[in-house]
C-alpha cells in the first residue's frame, strides 16, 4: 500500500467534489441528515488532524495529542458532536483552509515515513491491537470517500432542483 498516493487521491477527490461549488451551497441544504457541505469539510479536516496526531504519537509517544485524547473519552458520535459544536461559528472559507492545513500536515508526516514503518503491525491502538499506520490511512480514505459521495449526491440533487432552461 502506498499511503502517500492514497492520501493524495482522497484529497484530490474531495477537491474535485468541491470544485466550482457555489458559495451558498457550502451552508444551504443538507448533505447528510443535519450537516451542510461546510460541516462535512469541517468534519474531514478534524479527521486529518486526528490522523496526524495518531502518527505523531507513534513517532513520539510523549507528545501531547489533545484531539486523540478527546476522541478517547467517548464514542465517535459523541466526539463528532463535540467537534461540530466547537466549530459551528467558523465560516466555510476558514473550514476549508483548516482542512487544507490538516491535510498538508498529515501528508508531510506520512511522506517522512518508510513503507516498513507504515506497514508494521501493533504500532498504534487507535483502531485495535494489531493496527498499523497504513490501517489508519486506509480507514480514513474510506471515511473520506463516503463523505465525498454524499457531497456529490447533494450536488446532483441540487442541480436537479435548479430551474431548467427550455428551448424556444
Amino acid at each position: 500500500m502506498n499511503a502517500l498516493k492514497i492520501l493524495d487521491r482522497g484529497h484530490q477527490n474531495l477537491l474535485d467534489a468541491l470544485k466550482d461549488l457555489p458559495e451558498e451551497s457550502w451552508t444551504e441544504g443538507f448533505v447528510t441528515g443535519s450537516w451542510t457541505v461546510r460541516d462535512v469539510v469541517n468534519h474531514l479536516g478534524i479527521y486529518e488532524v486526528l490522523q496526524a496526531e495518531a502518527f505523531r504519537k507513534f513517532l513520539d509517544p510523549n507528545i501531547e495529542t489533545p484531539l486523540l485524547d478527546e476522541k478517547a473519552e467517548g464514542t465517535f458520535l459523541e466526539f463528532n458532536s463535540k467537534q461540530e459544536g466547537k466549530n459551528k461559528g467558523v465560516g466555510w472559507q476558514e473550514v476549508k483552509e483548516n482542512y487544507l492545513e490538516g491535510f498538508a500536515e498529515l501528508r508531510k508526516i506520512v511522506a517522512g515515513l518508510t513503507a516498513e514503518v507504515l506497514d508494521k503491525p501493533n504500532t498504534t491502538r487507535w483502531y485495535g491491537d494489531n493496527c498499523a499506520l497504513n490501517d489508519i490511512t486506509a480507514l480514513n480514505f474510506g471515511h473520506k470517500k463516503h463523505h465525498i459521495a454524499q457531497v456529490k449526491l447533494f450536488r446532483q440533487n441540487k442541480n436537479e432542483d435548479a430551474p431548467r432552461k427550455t428551448g424556444s
